[in-house]
């Protein structure tokens, strides 16, 4: 259960910090996890592979915003 907006495509995600929704999400995953745990696994691992230090447009991306930041003067 989270409530982080970045990845709310990922587990078990509730808006903002609603407690009620939360909980709703709770309830959701044990009614229905173990029987889709399988499928479950294989989306999410497909889906967090874009924050691995092994998906290349995730370090270009990083190593772009690093030389940015080199290349200003320093305050």
């Amino acid at each position: 259960m989270h409530n982080a907006t970045l990845c709310a495509d990922l587990g078990y995600y509730y808006r903002d910090n609603d407690a009620t929704q939360g909980a709703q999400q709770v309830l959701a995953a044990l009614d229905t996890h173990d029987a889709q745990a399988s499928s479950y696994r294989v989306r999410q691992r497909a889906l967090i592979g874009r924050f691995s230090p092994n998906d290349p447009q995730l370090v270009a991306a990083y190593s772009a915003l690093l030389d940015d930041l080199m290349r200003r003067p320093i305050r």
